[in-house]
């Protein structure tokens, strides 16, 4: 995924910003480690990698959608 956002070539879903989006709904109101949301994901969206999870990850921390806290995730 290079994208960051979708184009007519690119469906949202193989973007930053989908695939941020997709993290923010699995997250939902719950708290998870990096690792179970990165389960979780993948099992969601089989073709999502690891570089394209941290990706989205880090536009939701850095847009400050998200908190990081003892090692625990959680939507702001």
């Amino acid at each position: 995924m290079s994208e960051v956002y979708p184009d007519k070539f690119t469906p949202v879903e193989r973007t930053v910003v989908g695939e941020a989006a997709s993290l923010l709904l699995s997250l939902g109101q719950r708290s998870l480690t990096i690792g179970r949301l990165f389960l979780e994901h993948k099992q969601a969206v089989p073709t999502a990698t690891y570089d394209s999870f941290v990706t989205a990850l880090t536009l939701l921390y850095g847009a400050g959608v998200l908190d990081y806290n003892d090692q625990i995730l959680r939507a702001s």
